[in-house]
């Protein structure tokens, strides 16, 4: 049984909102998840540590991720436990603690990645040009449109 979303919005916004909430139930296999760890949680701090060409210290992680310290001391922990990064007191500054990536992490990153983005090269791939040309500009404008809602902006 589907059920009207919004009674003052044309039939296709509804018919639309119901597409996508039918697009995210489907995803049997975990596609979506594995796509939305790699801008997330401890995916992400690997991702930055191994793409830095400097030191970063969990404050700059926190920022660059706008994420609170105590997510970013969480994750870093996790990490941590995992093997997969190492904090260090800054040679240059011992005030301070840098954060680095082991080859362990670096192993697991990169693997991650091949992963996903395999995943999207090889659907956008069978989308062809025009149609990923086209997916690019709508979800450029959604989101646009989405943070001007959000934010109140225009």
């Amino acid at each position: 049984m589907e059920i009207e979303i919004e009674e003052n919005v044309p039939d296709y916004v509804n018919e639309a909102v119901l597409a996508v909430e039918r697009i995210v139930a489907e995803n049997k296999y975990g596609v979506l998840e594995r796509l939305m760890r790699l801008t997330k949680g401890e995916v992400l701090v690997l991702k930055i540590l191994i793409q830095s060409s400097t030191t970063i210290s969990p404050t700059e992680l926190s920022e660059v991720m706008n994420s609170s310290k105590g997510r970013i001391s969480a994750i870093l922990n996790s990490l941590e436990k995992k093997g997969e990064i190492v904090r260090e007191i800054d040679k240059d500054n011992r005030r301070n603690i840098i954060v680095n990536i082991t080859e362990s992490g670096r192993k697991h990153i990169i693997s991650e990645l091949a992963d996903g983005y395999g995943i999207i090269a090889k659907a956008l791939e069978k989308m062809g040009e025009e149609d990923t040309r086209e997916l690019i500009r709508l979800m450029n404008k959604s989101l646009s449109i989405l943070k001007e809602i959000e934010t109140g902006e225009k």
